[in-house]
């Protein structure tokens, strides 16, 4: 037995690897478009900018590219990459805050949503989620605070300004609290692994899982589940990161976990309705770009296995490779 799913629209894929390779990862996990988002490497200008539109063109994917609001202490010139083909803005929640408030007035005039990475620097520089279990591998943990005073800041900027905001990546309860009750310019995006995983699968020292923002607690996944189940949560995101630098030590193992090339059927496996993971996948990222899904995807009800041997990305770094799961 079979389900139609529109395919869907992924609003964080890290440019960690050739737009070639993320055009061929998506078509394999049933995504439609991505946005790119300057994580691993900088876009800031408008040779930048163009030279991702041009490779997305010539692999005839319909790539998103988000720009650097703030780069290297400066404003970029975020009308001018507008103009010429940025689709969002990407910041830092810990820039300078006059800078962070320019950002907000540019994206508000130019009608251009932002995604806000949440977190305070000086105090992620752990391997994990700041728990008894990072304690009892003796290593260094980032709090949740790291992340939920970062987008208490953030909120009370974007409550002064009608532009639309994305609180990208969002791991903890304490900041699903926070933004619980936000008016409807503001969204919240969760990523996929966070809604699967939680910092009990590093127990064994198990670098596949170690990711940025982090894995949390089993308490913070269940509420990220419950967030997305009633619709808080707008969106939810692969933050798709390949690494090839993940066996060898868990301090010395690289960030991220690769699954672009399995996404929509990963997000379909979750304990959420389907009508709910449409909205979310696939129906909000679309309004939110004023984009049509003009394709579906088929998927197999029972057990699916994924074979990583077949990912397109250069990252095999996935722990899904494990796992047969239920297309519910």
């Amino acid at each position: 037995m079979t389900i139609e799913v529109p395919k869907s629209i992924d609003i964080n894929v890290p440019n960690s690897e050739s737009v070639q390779r993320i055009s061929k990862s998506s078509k394999n996990g049933g995504v439609q478009s991505a946005v790119m988002m300057p994580t691993i490497k900088p876009i800031f200008d408008k040779l930048h900018l163009a030279y991702n539109l041009k490779r997305a063109n010539e692999s005839k994917f319909k790539l998103l590219v988000a720009i650097e609001g703030i780069h290297e202490g400066k404003l970029t010139d975020i009308s001018i990459l507008k103009d010429k083909g940025a689709s969002a803005i990407y910041i830092n929640s810990d820039e300078d805050m006059n800078l962070l408030k320019r950002v907000f007035e540019y994206a508000e005039f130019l009608n251009i949503p932002i995604f806000v990475n949440c977190n305070n620097k000086s105090l992620s520089s752990g391997i994990m989620h700041d728990s008894e279990i990072a304690y009892s591998l003796g290593v260094s943990g980032i709090p949740t605070y790291a992340e939920s005073a970062e987008v208490a800041k953030i909120y009370e900027l974007s409550k002064h300004f009608n532009a639309k905001v994305v609180f990208q990546s969002i791991t903890t309860k304490d900041s699903i609290q926070i933004l619980k009750n936000k008016p409807k310019n503001i969204f919240i995006d969760v990523c996929i692994d966070n809604l699967y995983f939680c910092d009990e699968n590093l127990q064994d020292f198990n670098s596949l899982y170690k990711t940025f923002p982090p894995l949390r607690s089993k308490e913070d996944k269940e509420a990220l589940l419950e967030a997305c189940a009633s619709e808080t949560v707008d969106f939810i995101s692969s933050n798709h990161i390949a690494t090839t630098h993940k066996d060898v030590p868990l301090e010395e193992a690289e960030f991220g976990i690769s699954k672009l090339d399995i996404f929509t059927q990963l997000a379909y496996s979750l304990p959420l309705s389907q009508k709910t993971v449409t909205k979310l996948i696939s129906q909000n990222p679309a309004k939110l770009f004023n984009i049509k899904i003009k394709e579906t995807l088929i998927l197999k009800k029972g057990d699916y296995d994924v074979d990583i041997s077949k990912f397109e990305s250069k990252g095999k770094n996935c722990p899904y490779k494990k796992l047969s799961f239920q297309i519910v």
